[in-house]
């Protein structure tokens, strides 16, 4: 579930349903569905403990990504919306690739009908994934492209040395 749902979204929403059962006047003698409400909020705390144990913290997300591998190179694509380039920190080692980025908006909105009315929203986001290579690669020589939003890291495969077959005497 990481990177998908932030883990302070997942906490407002358990506070916001146990308010409306609150405010729909549910109290534990009168609600028939007192048993399924608990079962759900126990789903809903216990995925937060298991989301909290992680090593990401609450605005750290986690990018998908797409690993494919031809004859030459291993090829890995994952979306880093509104990310720019220097704010991208890859790494590669011969067996993982490590991808940090992070994104800060400031939005601006001016007054309305002659206020002097300012209002100013910081956003921080963190994306972070740590792919593991299907063959050894060669770090050195990695290329990396950031497209509308889409990074795609070309690597390198090491060299194999081809087979021989040896036959048996």
């Amino acid at each position: 579930m990481a990177g998908i749902i932030p883990a302070d979204d997942l906490r407002r929403l358990q506070q916001r349903m146990n308010r409306l059962m609150q405010d729909l006047g549910f109290s534990d003698m009168e609600s028939r569905y007192l048993d399924e409400i608990n079962r759900v909020s126990k789903l809903l705390g216990g995925n937060m403990e298991e989301h909290n144990t992680s090593q990401m913290g609450p605005n750290t997300m986690m990018p998908l990504a797409d690993v494919r591998e031809t004859d030459g190179s291993v090829i890995v694509t994952m979306d880093l919306p509104g990310v720019d380039k220097q704010d991208v920190d890859i790494s590669v080692t011969e067996d993982e690739l490590r991808v940090v980025a992070e994104t800060r908006k400031e939005v601006e909105a001016g007054g309305q009908l002659g206020e002097t009315y300012h209002k100013r929203e910081r956003t921080f986001t963190r994306f972070e994934r740590i792919v593991k290579l299907p063959v050894a690669v060669k770090g050195d020589q990695a290329t990396a492209r950031l497209d509308n939003g889409v990074l795609t890291v070309t690597l390198p495969k090491e060299v194999v040395i081809s087979r021989k077959r040896i036959n048996i005497e």
